[in-house]
């Protein structure tokens, strides 16, 4: 599936139609079970022309815990969107844009806990070429919850209604590594 994925998104940069991905804001929460992920995601259409493209969304490896339900949504169409379940490995999903305009789409996940950490995948923003322009990620947990370790520190904590909330904003960002948190 990913090099499917690479094929369909060499082929949009030889056609020289490529969505362009800008903007993410994703919300993880951590309770005693569950790892749930929820993410907006913006693409922009700098054509004159309409593109249509299949994106592929990946999941953590389910050695980290399984998958047990998924949410796809495109926010700017209004409606629930249809996506092909890769094996586990991800989702993939069509989109379509008109030209000189922007999309929306609300993708999240809930994973069973298994071990001591938790994994989001941001290292396959690389196969777009180009930085994020902005991105926002918070993580919310049970006040009694310990996390030991970020893969990338916490620009803000606050504590509210017996929670943590940890906040991070990334401009211009190109990831390194993938988002974990250790507990």
């Amino acid at each position: 599936m990913k090099k499917l994925f690479f094929l369909i998104f060499l082929s949009s940069i030889i056609l020289g139609q490529r969505a362009d991905f800008f903007r993410e804001d994703i919300t993880f929460r951590i309770d005693s079970n569950y790892f749930d992920v929820e993410g907006y995601y913006w693409f922009t259409n700098h054509s004159d022309k309409s593109i249509r493209s299949n994106i592929y969304y990946p999941f953590p490896n389910s050695s980290e815990g399984e998958i047990d339900s998924i949410r796809l949504f495109n926010i700017s169409a209004g409606q629930q969107t249809n996506y092909n379940n890769e094996r586990d490995t991800g989702i993939s999903f069509n989109m379509y844009i008109s030209p000189h305009d922007t999309v929306l789409f609300q993708i999240g996940y809930r994973q069973k806990l298994k071990g001591d950490s938790v994994v989001y995948i941001l290292k396959t923003t690389k196969a777009w070429n180009k930085p994020i322009d902005l991105a926002e990620y918070k993580l919310i947990i049970p006040a009694s919850l310990l996390i030991k370790e970020f893969s990338y520190t916490p620009d803000k904590y606050y504590e509210m209604e017996n929670q943590k909330v940890y906040y991070w904003k990334k401009e211009n960002f190109m990831p390194e590594s993938d988002m974990v948190f250790y507990f």
